[in-house]
Formats: structure tokens, C-alpha cells, sequence
């Protein structure tokens, strides 16, 4: 059992569990946004249809739900957790967003939380058949090839040196402009490239990289590069022109 304290309003109503988590169910769109929080949209059904970070984004629908989250869970590590959860398909091409075993414990008990007052409000959340994607294979024959990258004014040499480790060598270029969501804020992956960035700050200048980055994933270094938008299985290429996914891919 949870406790929270509530109130209702003309506009909203609101719980608050305590320890900066807050729960507002807006009937209508509000009139302010708090760039760390969740925005849930409520169609007509009462389905949870989107989702999105700061905004709702350039859509509307009847209600909208704003997750305040508590200080021990990360915006955008939670976001892309419920977008896998709810299969939401919220997020860029090939996306994903790679969480501790740790975290992962703590975001489904903090959902587990609030999904029954969820409920309580009428919200449902639509089941989907989950696109399936495609799976890529690590070869040690790729440890020493030189995989590059040209894509939106980025260009980078990238080895994939282990299963998950990838090797972004010095001199690579990264876009310097972090994008914006047609609302004109940064959106998820833009907000997740600039924390990205913030870990390897000491080894950046000028947008350029000064020292080698390892990053875990082909999507951190999209994310890190350009801000992802693309997939970037397709952007890495070999030295005949082959690209990763052409390599890995498994049939």
C-alpha cells in the first residue's frame, strides 16, 4: 500500500506521493510545462496514445497525465523504460536506451506504484503486437576494421571492439547543434546525446573529439554523433562500403 495526498481542481487533479513525485491529470492542455517531466496523452477511449519529455509535443488529444518523477529515477533513462514497456514506439529508429539492472528494478516498482491509480482514472493502455527488429551478430572479425560515419555534418571513425563496446577515435566530429522538437524544445534523444556528451566532456573541444570515447551501444553513438534521428546500423560502413547492418545482421 502507497500513500499520497490528493486534490481536484476545475483543471486537474493532482497526487502527490512525496519526495518530488507528483502525479497531474490535466482535462485539457495545461497551461505550463516542466521540462523534466513525462507527458502522457489521453485519447477519447481514455488510451494512452503518446508520450513524450518537457512537451506534449505537436500533439493533443483530450487529457494529458504529467509524471513528476521522484529524485531517484532519471527522466530520460524512465522514459525510454516506459516506451519499451508500453511499446509506445516513441523513440528514433533502432533506439534504445540502456539501463542497470538497478534501475530497472526501481522504475517497474515505481510504476507498479502508480499504475493502479492510473487505472482508477479510466486510463487504459492499449496492447500492441511488438514490431519485431531486426538482431545483429558481433564478430571478432570486425575488432580491427575501421567502421566510418558521415551523416549530418558528423564524421567519425568507430570500432567495434567488443560485443558491447564501441571505440569512437579521436577527431571525430560531432554535430554542435542539438535539435528541436517541431514544440521547439529538445527533444528525448537530443536530451540524452547532451548527458552523453556531459560524461565525456574533458575528452571534447570545439565539437571535436580530443581522446577515444567507448560507448556501449551502435544507438549511444548515434545518440552521442548526431543526436540519432536515423539508423545508425545503416550509417556505420566498412572500407568497401558495406554497411553494419549488411555485416551483422542475422537472418
Amino acid at each position: 500500500m502507497i500513500n499520497f495526498q490528493g486534490n481536484i481542481s476545475d483543471t486537474r487533479i493532482s497526487i502527490d506521493f512525496g519526495e518530488a513525485s507528483l502525479i497531474n491529470y490535466y482535462f485539457g492542455k495545461p497551461d505550463s510545462f516542466n521540462e523534466d517531466s513525462i507527458y502522457l496523452s489521453i485519447d477519447k477511449k481514455h488510451f494512452l496514445s503518446k508520450m513524450n519529455m518537457g512537451t506534449i509535443g505537436d500533439y493533443y488529444d483530450e487529457n494529458i497525465i504529467e509524471l513528476s518523477l521522484p529524485d531517484n529515477i532519471i527522466s530520460e533513462d524512465f522514459f525510454g523504460f516506459l516506451n519499451e514497456k508500453l511499446n509506445l514506439n516513441q523513440l528514433d529508429a533502432e533506439y534504445q536506451v540502456t539501463i542497470s539492472k538497478e534501475s530497472a528494478q526501481i522504475y517497474q516498482e515505481y510504476w507498479s506504484d502508480i499504475y493502479p491509480l492510473l487505472t482508477a482514472l479510466g486510463v487504459q493502455v492499449p496492447t500492441k503486437k511488438k514490431a519485431v527488429k531486426p538482431r545483429h551478430k558481433y564478430l571478432k572479425s570486425l575488432a580491427d576494421v575501421p567502421l566510418t560515419i558521415d551523416y549530418k555534418g558528423s564524421k567519425a571513425t568507430v570500432y567495434w571492439t567488443k560485443r558491447t563496446e564501441f571505440v569512437i577515435k579521436s577527431g571525430a566530429i560531432l554535430v554542435a547543434k542539438t535539435p528541436l522538437t517541431k514544440a521547439g524544445v529538445v527533444g528525448f534523444a537530443g536530451r540524452f546525446g547532451l548527458r552523453l556528451r556531459e560524461e565525456q566532456q574533458s575528452k571534447i573541444k570545439d565539437n571535436i573529439l580530443i581522446a577515444d570515447v567507448t560507448l556501449s551501444s551502435v544507438n549511444e553513438v548515434g545518440t552521442f554523433l548526431y543526436f540519432a534521428g536515423t539508423n545508425s546500423w545503416l550509417q556505420l560502413k566498412s572500407p568497401d562500403g558495406k554497411t553494419l547492418n549488411e555485416l551483422t545482421v542475422v537472418e
